[in-house]
């Protein structure tokens, strides 16, 4: 099985290789240091600088595979959020689905991150983990961003817990010592209105201080059967940021961070084309149009966060000692139609979801003339994370008869996470290095669940409480030979996803172990022509044992989530960075990913009765919980092939400036859920081509911006979630239709 792996592995290299021979491309510049990681970006495509590895290097330098796009990069490129973003990196694939933001990479990451047990891939913005990434609306629309990097494979040694699919970093434009603004209007499709500002003032030679904000308002693309707009939009956010500089060996870097949200969400709409809902067997109901849903009134979506952030560094010559310290506290409230019809017969409804997450971490980095550095950190990571959801509807009207409510469920997940690593890097010969190190990290967790009567006629308790405690050590080892041009490396790493508790559910039930991966990387990156030509190659293979499967709970509860078995991956991923000619930039990444269960013998699927005879939980309902037997089956969210063509030009009309850019996507066809959902094979999709295309004009002094966008622009019709479920049915989430609009810009 090994041999068939890597013999497949090296095909797979060697025809990326080939397709690299007739693409070219933009290197995404980016920023600085990691004792201040939202510094200006290098504006030059034969040095850009990155702190994946938490000390500032050259992207070429960095033995890992990873993605990375500045501010200016974004903007020539017209890329908006951080969708627009994944559309230009290989293997990547960021959505939001009923509100939730789903994250994976190379096939690894969890639809839906629950209270206990976080996503796959680690999220940090300006230095700080985000534990829940519902309703953190900057990390889509990149409100006066600094730098993204995206880090591609497990990182566990240097970021820890929940980074088996990789890490994102999102850190926030710096502040400067000039005195700068700059004010965006943008007005398009769904009555699209969007401002931004920013303010940069130098306080004193000192002290900087950076202010930005958004508001953002859109109606809807789904109508729903009453003529009202769904998957509505209606965000406000606020940043502040300040750099003080006291001395030459001190530097004090923090922010805060405050977004409001209320929307009327798109909890999915009927299968089109697909077996009748349960409910809708008796009202008659019909599968609506793809942007249409049949839905009754479940009000707003509401969402508040708040995020703090500190950063103190000392330069002590040889040694460079940072302290982090960040605070998360965010909570929303949903109410989501599951029946797919006008009137409120299953509801879901979610009173709070959120919790407060505190993080202290204090790393010490050497800065020694020899030929060995290393660098040590400890973390500690508090979370009090809760949902408190009732089931409602008519469906439930006997619980409130029987005990006078209806049936109320609140989970509240506490974690304690300290961990400790260290990592050093040894210089064999001036081209030869080899780095080695490992992460300790012990996490507890205690559950606390309070039932209400309601539930108590499901045979649920009136409560009841757990814990769990879980330890891992997950090392990382790197050989490097890089002599300028080009970099050659291997490395070894390894990840673990927390373990914790399967949430919301009114039921005690054993703890989810911690999910553990192995990665073997060979990399090799080059940089041509003075550094205007690069390119960068990552050939993978990858093991998950323990892995933590997210299904479709039978009962129609929700999600659940239990160690299944194992699954493993190989690939390989190319991106190429250049710019050809004079105001010209164009990219392209290709990669190619093969991604199977080893062991899945018992998979909950849902399966299809047209005579309705086979659904013990539900009568006459035509879906009906099943098994199958899963092992050598494809995982979700990892199509085989992914591929993006990207391309800015900039050219003189007279004494004005104008840009044109446009970057597009290929994916085939994947799965949603494991085994597409069960025998109907609804949860997956097609593959398809996603383009969008921008472009302004500016006048001789480039102060002012006048400009178009259009997103989706070939109208592609296609969802971003799709699920079989009993007895709601099968269901869909719709991407955004084609979407156009223009801004202007204002800097000064």
């Amino acid at each position: 099985m090994k041999m068939k792996l890597r013999s497949a592995l090296c095909c797979g290299a060697s025809g990326l290789l080939f397709a690299a021979a007739t693409m070219s491309a933009h290197a995404q510049e980016v920023p600085a240091t990691e004792t201040s990681p939202t510094a200006e970006p290098v504006e030059t495509t034969g040095d850009i600088i990155v702190t994946a590895q938490r000390r500032s290097e050259r992207l070429q330098d960095v033995p890992l595979a990873i993605t990375a796009v500045s501010a200016e990069a974004a903007t020539q490129l017209g890329l908006r959020n951080m969708r627009d973003v994944t559309l230009a990196m290989p293997g990547t694939d960021f959505t939001v689905a009923s509100g939730f933001l789903a994250l994976f990479i190379r096939g690894v990451g969890v639809q839906y991150a629950t209270p206990g047990l976080e996503s796959s891939i680690a999220i940090y913005m300006d230095g700080g983990y985000i534990p829940r990434a519902g309703g953190v609306n900057s990390l889509l629309d990149i409100v006066d961003p600094g730098t993204i990097e995206v880090l591609r494979g497990p990182q566990g040694t240097l970021y820890g817990r929940n980074a088996t699919g990789g890490v994102v970093r999102v850190n926030s434009a710096a502040p400067t010592d000039k005195l700068e603004g700059r004010i965006l209007a943008e007005y398009g499709r769904f009555d699209h209105k969007q401002v931004d500002g920013m303010l940069n003032v130098p306080v004193s030679d000192t002290l900087s201080v950076r202010l930005a904000g958004r508001y953002k308002k859109e109606d809807g693309y789904i109508t729903n059967i009453d003529g009202t707009k769904l998957a509505a939009t209606n965000n406000y956010t606020a940043r502040g940021r300040f750099k003080w500089d006291p001395s030459d060996v001190l530097s004090i870097t923090g922010g805060v961070e405050w977004q409001r949200s209320n929307a009327r969400t798109y909890n999915d709409a009927l299968g089109l084309g697909a077996p009748s809902c349960y409910v809708c067997l008796s009202t008659g109901q019909t599968a609506p149009g793809f942007y249409e849903a049949v839905q009754n009134d479940t009000g707003p979506y509401y969402n508040r966060m708040f995020r703090s952030d500190l950063r103190i560094g000392l330069s002590l010559g040889q040694f460079d000692l940072t302290s982090t310290t960040t605070y998360l506290n965010n909570i929303s409230r949903q109410n989501a139609d599951n029946d797919f019809t006008p009137s409120p017969v299953f509801n879901f409804t979610v009173h709070r979801n959120g919790g407060k997450a505190y993080s202290q971490e204090f790393q010490l980095t050497s800065n020694l003339d020899g030929p060995f550095n290393y660098l040590f950190g400890v973390n500690y990571f508090y979370d009090k994370s809760f949902i408190d959801f009732s089931l409602t509807g008519s469906a439930y009207d006997f619980a409130v008869a029987a005990t006078g409510t209806y049936p109320r469920n609140n989970n509240s997940v506490k974690t304690e996470s300290v961990s400790a690593f260290v990592e050093g890097t040894y210089e064999l010969t001036d081209q030869i290095k080899v780095t080695a190190g490992g992460r300790y990290t012990y996490d507890k967790r205690d559950i606390s669940v309070n039932n209400s009567a309601g539930f108590g006629l499901f045979g649920a308790p009136a409560s009841f409480t757990g814990s769990a405690s879980f330890r891992a050590f997950t090392p990382r080892f790197v050989l490097a030979w890089d002599n300028g041009p080009t970099n050659i490396y291997y490395s070894f790493t390894r990840g673990f996803k927390a373990g914790g508790f399967s949430t919301p559910s009114p039921f005690p039930g054993e703890s989810v172990d911690p999910e553990k991966v192995f990665n073997h990387e060979v990399g090799i990156k080059n940089s041509m022509f003075g550094g205007k030509l690069r390119t960068s190659l990552a050939v993978f293979y990858y093991k998950n044992k323990g892995l933590q499967q997210q299904t479709i709970d039978a009962t129609g509860s929700g999600t659940k989530t239990e160690n299944v078995g194992a699954a493993e991956g190989y690939g390989a991923e190319l991106e190429i960075n250049g710019d050809p000619m004079e105001g010209l930039v164009v990219g392209s990444s290709i990669g190619y990913l093969h991604a199977e269960y080893v062991s899945y013998p018992v998979a909950s699927q849902i399966c299809f009765d047209p005579a309705g005879a086979s659904n013990v939980l539900f009568p006459n309902a035509t879906l009906y919980q099943c098994a199958a037997d899963l092992s050598g089956s494809r995982v979700p969210h990892a199509p085989r092939l992914t591929a993006s063509l990207n391309a800015s030009y900039t050219f003189d009309i007279g004494s004005w400036t104008a840009n044109l850019a446009g970057v597009a996507q290929y994916r085939s066809r994947f799965l949603f859920w494991p085994g597409a959902g069960g025998d109907l094979k609804y949860d997956q999709e097609d593959d398809y081509v996603v383009a969008n295309f921008s472009g302004y004009v500016s006048p001789p002094g480039e102060q002012l911006r006048l400009g178009f966008y259009l997103d989706n622009a070939f109208d592609k019709q296609y969802a971003v979630n799709r699920t079989t479920g009993q007895p709601y049915g099968v269901n869909f989430n719709a991407a955004k239709p084609r979407t156009y609009g223009v801004r202007a810009e204002y800097r000064f």
